[in-house]
């Protein structure tokens, strides 16, 4: 009897753990989601849409590490090879930008596993939020910029991301 209790106790804590489900959020969904309105906020300056470039992509994974490693907005690093937004392009390979922008931003995030309805409203947010500032707005619409990359950094325990748009010029 002893057995069988232990037997049913050990299968209902497999049935229950193997039915939570770890909080997650899709980044290369919201990338594209924030691309996309990000795009069409340029569209309507007329200002040319932004393709994905793999260097600025680089730099701006490492830059958003970075700053939820520190837990701070800044847009410098203390590496000397990596100390603004063109240093990092640069590091990277980009060494044809001659123009490189950031957008950067923390906001507070769910613990739950994002639906594709959550990934709207959190890229509306993001990209929102970016709009009300002057400089992150000029930096997003600038039509000199054809080239973008964005990065993320996900705090669970802070339940915040950390997320950096580069913009680039050739």
């Amino acid at each position: 009897m002893n057995r069988f209790f232990l037997f049913c106790s050990l299968i209902f804590s497999v049935v229950i753990f193997s039915q939570q489900k770890e909080a997650t959020i899709d980044l290369t969904q919201l990338k594209t989601k924030i691309l996309k309105l990000v795009n069409e906020e340029r569209k309507s300056v007329a200002s040319p849409s932004l393709t994905f470039d793999a260097f600025l992509l680089k730099a701006a994974d490492d830059h958003a590490k970075h700053i939820a490693k520190v837990q701070t907005l800044t847009h410098e690093q203390t590496n000397s090879k990596k100390v603004n937004p063109k240093d990092r392009a640069y590091f990277y390979g980009g060494n044809d930008f001659n123009l490189v922008g950031e957008n950067l931003l923390f906001t507070g995030i769910k613990n739950q596993i994002y639906s594709n309805e959550d990934l709207d409203a959190l890229a509306l947010k993001i990209v929102q939020l970016w709009k009300k500032s002057p400089n992150h707005l000029k930096n997003m619409i600038n039509p000199k910029y054809t080239f973008t990359e964005i990065g993320f950094s996900i705090d669970w325990e802070n339940k915040k991301v950390y997320v950096v748009q580069l913009f680039g010029a050739k």
